[in-house]
C-alpha cells in the first residue's frame, strides 16, 4: 500500500509555515485559513501535516521505543552512572536538562498546535457547516491525533498545560497545568462526539495508515481505561479517582461497539502482523487498527527496535536493539505459545549475515527484522527504514473489553470469550483444550484471578510494542513488576549456576550447532542439560569434537560468578527505583524541560515527584 507521506517533508513545512504566517497580523502569506479549508484536498493536507510530526526523531526513536522505559517486558541498557541521555529515562533518573525530554515535549506541543489549527479551520469552513462527510472525518482525525499526543503527555508528565485552540499572535504562550483527569475527560468527550461521523479504514485512501473510525473507538477505550486507572501524584502517592468505574464503563461500551459494528479478524499468524509492516503491507480489517506510516528514510523500526543486524558489505545496512527483553519475560511464555519465538530473538546477524547467539542481556525483539525488507536499503543504511509502527491492534481492544467487563461485572462470558480469542491465535488448535479453554476457565474462577490473567496476557501479546509502561501505570503495578523482574533474573542466575532451586531446570549454557546456510540450531533453549553428555567443539582441547556443539554462556550471565552479585545490567537498568518490595510507586514522571520552566516566568515549575 502507498504511504501517506508521499509528498516531501519540505512541502509540509512550507504549507504550515504559510498557515502560521497567516495568524500574524503582518502576514504576507497568500494562503488564508478560508482558502486552505475551502476544499477537501487542502484541508486533508493540513491534517496530514499533523502526521508529519511522527516522522521526527522525537517520535521515531523516542516515544515509539526509547520512552517505553524499563518494565517487566522491555529494557534498555543503562550506563554505569546517569549520562543525561535516553538511558536516564529508562532508569527513572531524567532531569529537566535532559535533551530527549525537551525534544519530545516540544514536538508533542507542536503536533497539538497543528491539530488545533486544523480543527479550528475545519469547524469554521462552509463545507463542514454544510455537513460534508469528508470534512467531518478530517475533524475527527485531527481530534484523535491531538488526543494521542496528549495521552503521551499525561502519562509521562502528569498534569500539563492544556490548549485546544491554535496559538495566535498576542496569546499567553505559557499556560498553567491542567489536571490530567480533566484533560482525559475532555479528550474522551471530543472523540465520543466525533466518532459516528468518521470513516472506516476500508473507506479511506490510505487505510490503517490514517486515523479511522475503528481506531478512534479503540482510542476512546484506551483513554477511558487510563482515566479510570491509577496515576502517581506529586506527593508520590498512587491513586485513581472515585468515579473510575464510569470510565471503565465507557471503555467497555466502545470496545463492544467496535466488535459489534466492525468485527476484525485477528491475523492468523501472529508473526505476520509485524512482518507485514517490514514488507510494507497494511491489510485492513485484520489486527492492526492504526499504524504510523513512516516516510521512506524515516522511522527507526528494525533499526533500534528489532533483531540486531551488524553492518558489512551486505545490502541491508545495520540495526541494533536498543530495546531488549528480559530473560524473565522470555521464559514466562508457555513453550507452546507461538508468540514467544516471534517476540524474542535469541540470535543476531553478524556482518557476514551469519546467525550468532545473543547475550542474555540482549534478547532482541523479534517482531521486526530489516532482513525482511523486500528491497535491501543499502550497505551504508541504518536509521530510516520506513517500517510502520503499530499504534493499536484489535487484540488490544479485545483485552480491554475483557478487563473492563471483569472490573464491572466479573469474569462473564463476554470477558472469557474476548480473552479466548487472543489466546486461540497464540496456540495451535490441537492445544486449545488445555492452553485456551482450561486455562481461561481456571482464570475465570475469580475476579482477581481473571485480572491477573489479563495482566499476563497483555505482557505476552504486546512485548516491545511500547504500551506495557502505560498499562503498569494505570494498574499501579509498576513497582511490583520491577521488583519481581529483578528478583526473577537474579534467582535464575543463582539457580542455574548452583544447579538447585526454582529455575535450575533452565539452561545455564546454551548449546548450538551451525547449519550450512549460516543459521544456528539450539539444543536446549528451554531446558538445562548435563554438560558431561554434550560434546563441545574444541573441548577439552582444540580440535576435539569437530562435529559437536558450541557452548554459549546463558542464564549464569545474570550473576557475577566471582562476587555472586547480580550482573551489572540488572543493577543498572531499574536503578532509579530502589524498593525491592515493589510496594512504593515508581517515579516514572518526567520533569518539564528547564528551558520551558525558565521561559514561563514562574507559571510552570517542577514541583513534587522528588524533583
Amino acid at each position: 500500500m502507498k504511504k501517506i507521506f508521499l509528498y516531501s517533508a519540505a512541502a509540509v513545512a512550507m504549507f504550515f509555515a504559510s498557515c502560521d504566517d497567516y495568524l500574524e497580523t503582518d502576514s504576507p502569506s497568500s494562503f488564508s485559513q478560508d482558502y486552505i479549508f475551502s476544499n477537501e484536498a487542502d484541508a486533508a493536507k493540513a491534517v496530514y501535516g499533523i502526521y508529519a510530526l511522527f516522522n521526527q526523531d522525537a517520535y521515531t526513536s523516542r516515544l515509539s521505543s526509547n520512552f517505553m522505559g524499563n518494565t517487566d517486558t522491555e529494557m534498555g541498557g543503562v550506563s554505569a552512572s546517569p549520562d543525561n541521555n535516553r538511558r536516564d529515562i529508562w532508569s527513572f533518573e531524567a532531569t529537566a536538562g535532559n535533551p530527549d525530554v525537551r525534544v519530545v515535549w516540544n514536538n508533542a506541543y507542536n503536533a497539538i498546535n497543528r491539530a488545533n489549527e486544523a480543527i479550528e479551520g475545519i469547524e469554521s469552513s462552509e463545507l463542514y457547516k454544510q455537513g460534508n462527510p469528508m470534512m467531518k472525518h478530517l475533524r475527527g482525525e485531527a481530534l484523535a491525533l491531538r488526543a494521542h499526543w496528549y495521552y503521551y503527555l499525561v502519562n509521562l508528565w502528569g498534569d500539563v498545560p492544556f490548549k485546544t485552540t491554535p496559538t495566535k499572535a498576542g496569546d499567553e504562550f505559557y499556560l498553567p497545568k491542567t489536571d490530567r483527569n480533566e484533560i482525559l475527560t475532555h479528550l474522551i468527550n471530543d472523540l465520543r462526539e466525533a466518532e459516528p461521523d468518521m470513516l472506516w479504514a476500508d473507506q479511506l485512501d490510505y487505510g490503517i495508515e490514517r486515523v479511522n473510525r475503528e481506531f478512534v473507538m479503540g482510542l476512546i477505550a484506551r483513554l477511558s481505561m487510563t482515566r479510570g486507572g491509577y496515576a502517581v501524584y506529586p506527593d508520590m502517592s498512587a491513586k485513581r479517582s472515585a468515579d473510575y468505574l464510569e470510565y471503565y464503563a465507557i471503555a467497555n461500551e466502545y470496545a463492544k461497539k467496535l466488535i459489534n459494528l466492525k468485527p476484525h479478524v485477528l491475523t492468523p499468524d501472529f508473526g505476520k502482523v509485524f512482518r507485514n509492516q517490514v514488507e510494507y503491507i497494511s491489510p485492513e480489517n485484520e489486527d492492526v487498527l492504526f499504524e504510523v506510516a513512516f516516510h521512506p528514510g524515516f522511522g527507526d523500526v528494525a533499526w533500534n527496535n528489532g533483531v540486531r543486524v551488524d553492518g558489512g558489505t551486505h545490502p541491508y545496512g545495520s540495526g541494533s536493539n536498543y530495546v531488549s527483553i528480559p530473560a524473565s519475560y522470555y521464559y514466562s511464555f508457555d513453550t507452546l505459545d507461538t508468540r514467544q519465538a516471534v517476540t524474542g530473538s535469541l540470535v543476531y546477524y553478524d556482518k557476514e549475515l551469519l546467525e550468532q547467539p545473543v547475550n542474555v542481556a540482549s534478547i532482541a525483539p523479534g517482531k521486526w527484522n530489516r532482513l525482511w525488507l523486500q528491497t535491501p536499503p543499502g550497505a551504508a543504511t541504518a536509521k530510516g527504514t520506513g517500517v510502520n509502527w503499530p499504534v493499536m491492534r484489535y487484540a488490544d481492544v479485545l483485552l480491554l473489553l475483557a478487563e473492563s467487563e471483569n472490573e464491572l461485572n466479573g469474569p462473564t462470558g463476554v470477558a472469557v470469550d474476548a480473552l479466548k480469542q487472543v489466546r486461540q491465535r497464540a496456540f495451535k488448535q490441537e492445544n486449545w483444550a488445555e492452553k485456551v479453554d482450561a486455562y481461561v476457565s481456571q482464570a475465570a474462577g475469580s475476579k482477581d484471578a481473571f485480572f491477573r490473567a489479563i495482566v499476563d496476557e497483555r505482557a505476552w501479546e504486546f512485548g516491545a510494542e511500547g504500551i506495557r509502561k502505560y498499562d503498569l501505570i494505570r494498574w499501579n503495578l509498576y513497582g511490583e513488576k520491577i521488583a519481581e523482574t529483578k528478583e526473577t533474573l537474579i534467582q535464575m542466575g543463582l539457580d542455574t549456576y548452583n544447579g538447585v532451586g526454582k529455575y535450575s531446570y533452565l539452561p545455564e549454557f546454551l548449546y548450538y550447532k551451525r547449519n550450512a546456510d549460516g543459521s544456528i540450531t539450539f539444543l536446549n533453549k528451554f531446558r538445562d542439560v548435563d554438560p558431561a553428555a554434550i560434546p563441545v567443539v574444541d573441548s577439552p582441547n582444540k580440535g576435539d569434537n569437530p562435529d559437536g556443539y558450541f557452548r554459549h554462556t546463558w542464564l549464569r550471565g545474570n550473576i557475577n560468578t566471582t562476587t555472586m552479585e547480580p550482573a551489572d545490567y540488572i543493577q543498572r537498568n531499574w536503578r532509579g527505583y530502589r524498593d525491592d518490595t515493589g510496594v512504593s510507586p515508581v517515579r516514572y514522571i518526567l520533569p518539564i524541560p528547564s528551558e520551558t520552566v525558565i521561559g514561563s516566568l514562574g507559571v510552570l515549575t517542577n514541583d513534587g515527584y522528588g524533583f
